[in-house]
């Protein structure tokens, strides 16, 4: 409500609902709204344009205070979004793929067997072993502390592992998931930081997103896959039809000038456009028989 921006969509960025894992492959990770280019496409009463980013079309009283950004007012919830949220589902991610490669059993042997130390959380049992509510946010915290150490050992490259390039790459790519995500969770539990702080939290974090597209086999069923590829299909599709409407406003711009093109002209100009390439595409038998020029 805060916000003005509609259920679902994030208040942060304008990454469309549905993306995948929450980010989409033609969109920047930094794609951070701006409540600038918000009221300049309301003044000029670009609805849609609003609808496609979910923000609803009224303007927000906070937009006209120049030093508040309202978009930036969100603080991560540690417990939920981070402990409850990224790091419970890279441990189901994770175990799925250590499965899949058959080394789950090493797995659960190294996380139940991490030694009493003050800091350092110790488990009897594997993590799939109980009940899923189970495991709260002091568990979480405790096994991020040390998940990096238990798969370095079976994700990390060895000369004597015998594993194809596909089983090095891709291991390679789980455990920089793993080791960025980790390195988040313990910056971020910091009272304070500085900007080098916050830094590192930027590119760890990017770091994750970009590397965990790897887990899509073990996160997704056979329907979440087919929907996903029409997803990003789709959005590929609306970003072409988007940059071919630009190419004709500004054909049109060239022709008809600056001035605000009317719907008969916007007509003829596109039957002469047709027409127009119509012609360059049809060779006659004349224009065969040519000499090349």
């Amino acid at each position: 409500m805060i916000a003005q921006v509609s259920y679902t969509s994030c208040p942060m960025c304008e990454i469309l609902k549905g993306a995948p894992m929450g980010h989409s492959t033609f969109r920047h990770l930094d794609n951070s709204r701006d409540q600038h280019i918000f009221l300049e496409l309301l003044e000029d009463n670009h609805i849609d344009a609003l609808h496609t980013v979910g923000v609803h079309p009224i303007c927000n009283q906070r937009w006209q205070y120049a030093l508040c950004n309202v978009y930036r007012l969100w603080q991560p919830d540690e417990s939920h979004q981070l402990l409850l949220g990224l790091v419970k589902d890279l441990f189901h991610w994770l175990l799925k793929y250590l499965k899949a490669r058959n080394v789950k059993v090493q797995f659960d042997n190294r996380f139940t067997s991490v030694p009493q130390y003050p800091g350092l959380q110790h488990f009897s049992k594997p993590f799939n072993s109980l009940k899923r509510g189970t495991w709260q946010g002091k568990e979480f915290r405790g096994m991020i502390r040390t998940l990096a150490v238990n798969c370095a050992s079976i994700l990390v490259c060895s000369p004597d592992d015998r594993k194809t390039a596909a089983e090095t790459a891709s291991d390679e790519m789980v455990m920089g998931a793993v080791r960025a995500l980790c390195e988040f969770s313990l910056l971020v539990s910091q009272h304070n930081h500085s900007y080098l702080s916050l830094k590192a939290l930027d590119d760890a974090l990017k770091r994750f997103y970009q590397k965990k597209g790897i887990f899509r086999e073990q996160k997704m069923s056979e329907s979440a896959k087919a929907k996903l590829d029409y997803l990003v299909a789709k959005e590929s599709h609306q970003l072409r039809e988007q940059k071919i409407h630009k190419i004709c406003a500004a054909m049109e711009a060239v022709v008809y000038g600056a001035e605000k093109v009317s719907t008969t002209k916007r007509r003829q100009f596109q039957v002469r456009l047709n027409r127009t390439r119509q012609a360059a595409t049809t060779w006659s038998d004349a224009d065969h028989q040519k000499a090349i020029e």
